[in-house]
């Protein structure tokens, strides 16, 4: 059996929220590290569990982890059904021609061999027609089926059939190597859909490469999916750049104040991105991270009474967030109150944030 999250968690891939919870709690007892102290094994086996549950208990992860899975199950499919084909060697013979089918010609002579300069200027001209008439229908013929793959592969988006688009959009670029915007649809499938963080990537240095003026969502894209493979200078470098081209790209503000918050260390910078994106971003859920994004980095910069201020909206807008509780806890402990950080730390435990059992054990107990 494939292992995937639901395995982890020894559930049904149809299984409830309440069962996803259930699972999770008795795994996590079962190998949490204070249970089993030196136990690498345990300890990487807790650590799986509490992403797969971080995963699973989140619809929205795990709609898309979901589909992830799908994608990875058709083209398994595809691999497996196709290899047979790949793998055998076809050895075409037959036997020598018998007597009656030999036959003689009679020898010419000379002059009837001879090819004048007219008859091979004909037979040129004649050959290259057909040759360039063939090279032009097909280019023709390509076109038309690459513009028709692409636009299905756009209704299909819209209908969320995300495989089949993928799959149309390979056709497309199949038919016209250059369709920048082929590519660009295929690799944020890649990017948003399937997670496949590498095949992303690469589509979108292909639009980049076949655009005379590559437009700010690309590059945004493109800063994403290398930010996913821990390319933090080359994800800022690409978010600046997509900032510079259209600079009321809101979702690149917020993308670039996390890299610069978390992997760059460039705090001030960070909270200046991520304040932009609160005076003009209107996504609820955006609005959440980017709250969060700055009271982490008040934090860091020790400014306790601003990082709670933002702490405390994010909450007002999401108050079953483990993660926001946990964080509030922190800066209620810098702030020398420690019952008041005891009470966020006790509220994300119940959760399901474990990451909290540890500051509950080390600073309430």
């Amino acid at each position: 059996m494939e292992q995937n999250f639901y395995t982890v968690l020894s559930i049904s891939p149809t299984a409830t929220q309440h069962e996803v919870k259930l699972a999770y709690k008795k795994l996590a007892v079962k190998y949490h590290p204070d249970k089993n102290p030196g136990n690498t094994i345990a300890e990487d086996k807790f650590k799986l569990i509490n992403t797969a549950y971080q995963t699973l208990s989140n619809p929205s992860k795990r709609a898309r982890y979901d589909l992830k899975l799908q994608y990875l199950r058709e083209r398994q499919r595809v691999v497996n059904q196709y290899q047979p084909y790949y793998n055998q060697r076809y050895r075409q013979t037959r036997e020598p021609a018998g007597v009656k089918e030999r036959f003689y010609k009679p020898i010419r002579t000379e002059e009837q061999r001879r090819f004048s300069r007219k008859d091979w200027a004909i037979t040129i001209a004649f050959v290259s027609g057909i040759l360039l008439f063939t090279v032009m229908l097909k280019v023709v013929m390509d076109h038309i089926a690459g513009e028709d793959k692409y636009k299905t592969a756009l209704s299909y988006i819209e209908g969320g059939k995300y495989s089949s688009a993928h799959r149309l959009l390979s056709d497309a670029i199949h038919f016209m190597p250059d369709n920048a915007a082929a590519y660009t649809e295929r690799g944020r499938i890649e990017l948003t859909v399937f997670e496949d963080y590498e095949a992303a990537l690469q589509d979108f240095n292909k639009a980049i490469a076949n655009q005379k003026s590559p437009s700010a969502e690309v590059y945004f894209m493109r800063g994403l999916s290398k930010h996913r493979l821990q390319s933090y200078l080359q994800a800022e470098a690409d978010l600046t750049r997509a900032i510079s081209l259209n600079d009321k790209l809101w979702d690149a503000y917020l993308a670039r104040g996390e890299v610069r918050l978390f992997y760059l260390r460039k705090y001030k910078p960070a909270l200046s991105d991520v304040s932009t994106y609160l005076r003009y971003g209107t996504d609820d859920k955006k609005r959440v991270d980017a709250l969060t994004y700055r009271g982490f980095g008040y934090y860091k910069i020790e400014a306790w009474k601003l990082s709670e201020h933002d702490y405390r909206r994010a909450l007002a807008m999401d108050k079953n967030n483990g993660r926001l509780h946990w964080l509030m806890g922190r800066t209620k402990l810098e702030q020398q109150q420690p019952d008041s950080a005891c009470f966020y730390y006790n509220k994300a435990y119940d959760l399901g944030y474990s990451a909290a059992m540890l500051e509950l054990r080390a600073n309430c107990l």
